[in-house]
């Protein structure tokens, strides 16, 4: 519960409250539970793997602060990145929300 609730950005009870909500306004409670559950799964996998980008993008500022020189596209490769996570803030604000 404490994993699902920190993907969501909510506390426990909060998350519990929203999966409630989701069950308790849906036509198949069980349905949006488990609609619920799986969007707080994917965030968590998104999460995971961004946390893998972020890794590789620190390996990136180690080689530029020792004197290399950025490929050409480093700028397209950041707005890409930023974009994700933009996706996954977005993501979760809408499962939220719902």
């Amino acid at each position: 519960m404490q994993e699902a609730a920190d993907a969501a950005y909510l506390a426990p009870g909060g998350y519990a409250a929203a999966a409630t909500l989701a069950a308790a306004t849906s036509t198949s409670p069980t349905a949006a539970v488990a609609d619920y559950r799986r969007g707080v799964q994917e965030l968590m996998e998104s999460n995971r793997q961004l946390a893998a980008v972020g890794n590789n993008l620190n390996q990136v500022a180690h080689y530029l602060n020792s004197g290399g020189r950025p490929a050409g596209d480093l700028r397209q490769l950041l707005h890409r990145v930023d974009m994700a996570l933009a996706g996954v803030d977005d993501a979760v604000a809408w499962l939220v929300r719902r």
